[in-house]
């Protein structure tokens, strides 16, 4: 096999060679990049709450992980009575709503739900939805 100007360009506007690499590396990179960003695996933790006492101080810290949570998009819904004495608020401002806590002093026994859904920034319509059962003893 001889190599000369007609059949092998390596520079120039004939550059077959390189034209064929990008094109190539183009089709198989783009899908391979696409699917390395599905597939995310959201969580809260932990998977369930522990169990709160009448006239005892209840701090629990909830953690969502797999991406950042969208605050303007973050719900949270509860049946907990306003005077139960509990709050359930973001950690602090720089994680936002990926650590929320649960925290006061239960003044009734009984059994309410949390419901959480968890949108993420850049993932389109990705949602974590969990739902707690909080039980209040006495």
């Amino acid at each position: 096999m001889c190599l000369n100007q007609k059949n092998f360009q390596l520079y120039g506007k004939k550059n077959n060679l390189f034209k064929n690499l990008k094109l190539n590396l183009i089709t198989l990179g783009v899908p391979c990049l696409l699917m390395a960003g599905c597939g995310h695996e959201y969580t809260i933790e932990p998977e369930r709450l522990p169990v709160a006492y009448v006239g005892k101080a209840y701090n629990q810290t909830l953690k969502i992980t797999g991406g950042k949570v969208s605050e303007q998009h973050f719900e949270l819904n509860s049946n907990i009575p306003e005077n139960q004495g509990f709050k359930i608020t973001p950690v602090d401002d720089i994680d936002g709503y990926n650590h929320i806590k649960i925290e006061g002093i239960p003044k009734y026994k009984g059994r309410y739900k949390i419901v959480m859904n968890a949108y993420f920034y850049g993932r389109g319509d990705d949602k974590l939805t969990k739902t707690y059962e909080f039980v209040v003893k006495e």
